[in-house]
């Protein structure tokens, strides 16, 4: 695939839609360095000159105001990136459905420490899987849950809810087991279900062994889309109804869907497989790594029923920053209070996953908080970052980063594919990112 020269550097420089124009200041107003936020558009551009991406949007805000807002390559064969592409976020939604819970958690109309089972019957009773020594005459056995899983085992990701990706990430036998149960029953760790709802899956998967007891372990899985069912069935309301009243209208995320209105198709970012080495391919169908099954074709992305609370949203670079923002303020935007200091204050905590640390994007000393990974300190890297860094990502090659300690938040959002293929550029944006400040 040949990339023009000129797409390389194409601007949005006229997005009526939202007045992200407009709010974007000169680097050194907020203590950045525009001489030094240019070696990210260059590195941007490296990677798709050697066809690594194809594209990608980045944005660098501090102290409240767009600093760096670029869109660099292709959106889609032929069609340059913009500043206002749609992307699929893909897990980044898992930080908006945790702030959902919290809503409710706000509204007094549940507490972290509650039994799943309180509002999900099908969680009663759960078993737990143990594998038995090898000559056995079963390979396992199932023995009950020590206590019920929590709002808050889900939040964290401690559960014992896998993905059924994870034995790709980390295999062994136990893993295999349960994820043979997962696929046995029909278990999905995408949207691509439009024949039923995630409450209908979620009632399944409430069903089958647990990898392991709760509390005991941090596993990365299904608990967002729990949280999900369980928000509509503690608030009343479908579960994308709720985000938009309560998260999207009041930030005024214009652009942030579960499923793209067909007037903003055009602006759909296309997925791309990448070698990392040169080669790049349009993905045209469903992209399958191992058994995540995701929907990246156009026609689904304007329909369906199946909500997942870990990975149906879609949205803009612009959309993304107001709700970090909204955490770097303490929970409010513009005047308008989303949830409180405290609740934020507690969202970011280090200690939620106690003696666990969150080692799927990180190393060890990141923990994991109420919807995101948080660096506790710097035994995991010696790049960059501060003390209290929170931040996520999505499979498709989008991540978010959010230090309070210097009011900064970095996005990236492209469209690639393997998702481990970009940490090594992510790691520089971030590193660039935070050598701009320059005060």
């Amino acid at each position: 695939m040949k990339i023009p020269l000129l797409l390389l550097s194409f601007l949005c420089i006229s997005c009526s839609h939202t007045p992200v124009s407009n709010t974007q200041v000169e680097p050194s107003t907020v203590g950045l360095s525009s001489a030094r936020l240019q070696r990210i558009n260059n590195l941007i551009d490296q990677h798709i000159e050697e066809k690594k991406i194809a594209g990608a949007v980045t944005l660098i805000a501090r102290k409240g105001k767009i600093a760096h807002l670029r869109a660099a390559g292709l959106a889609d064969t032929n069609k340059a990136m913009k500043t206002d592409s749609l992307f699929r976020i893909v897990s980044m939604t898992k930080p908006i459905t945790s702030t959902a819970i919290m809503l409710l958690y706000e509204q007094g109309k549940l507490l972290l420490s509650d039994p799943v089972s309180k509002y999900i019957p099908e969680f009663k009773h759960q078993k737990v899987i143990e594998m038995l020594p090898e000559g056995s005459e079963f390979p396992y056995k199932l023995v009950p849950v020590k206590r019920d899983v929590t709002i808050h085992d889900l939040l964290t990701h401690q559960s014992g809810i896998l993905y059924l990706a994870s034995t790709g990430w980390f295999p062994n036998a136990k893993r295999e087991q349960v994820v043979s149960f997962y696929r046995d029953a029909g278990i999905t760790d995408g949207f691509c279900r439009p024949d039923e709802t995630i409450g209908d899956m979620v009632k399944r998967l409430a069903k089958l062994p647990l990898y392991a007891q709760p509390g005991e372990t941090w596993e990365y899985g299904l608990s967002v889309d729990v949280l999900g069912y369980l928000i509509e069935v503690v608030s009343g309301q479908k579960f994308d109804q709720f985000v938009q009243t309560e998260i999207f209208d009041p930030l005024k995320m214009q652009d942030s869907h579960f499923y793209i209105p067909k007037h903003k198709l055009s602006r759909l970012t296309a997925d791309w497989n990448s070698d990392w080495k040169g080669s790049l391919e349009r993905v045209t169908g469903p992209l399958i790594d191992g058994d995540l099954a995701l929907c990246p074709n156009d026609a689904y992305a304007t329909s369906g029923k199946y909500l997942s609370g870990g990975a149906s949203v879609l949205s803009t670079a612009y959309d993304y920053f107001r709700f970090a923002q909204m955490f770097l303020n303490k929970g409010e935007l513009d005047g308008v209070r989303v949830l409180s200091r405290k609740t934020v204050e507690l969202m970011t905590a280090t200690n939620h996953s106690a003696k666990h640390d969150a080692t799927l994007l990180h190393s060890h000393g990141w923990k994991f908080g109420l919807g995101f990974a948080i660096q506790q300190d710097r035994s995991h890297s010696v790049d960059s970052g501060d003390e209290g860094v929170y931040e996520w990502a999505g499979y498709y090659s989008t991540r978010f980063s959010i230090n309070p300690k210097e009011e900064t938040i970095t996005l990236f959002l492209s469209q690639t594919s393997p998702f481990g293929a970009h940490f090594g550029l992510w790691d520089k944006i971030t590193a660039l990112s935070s050598s701009a400040i320059a005060d």
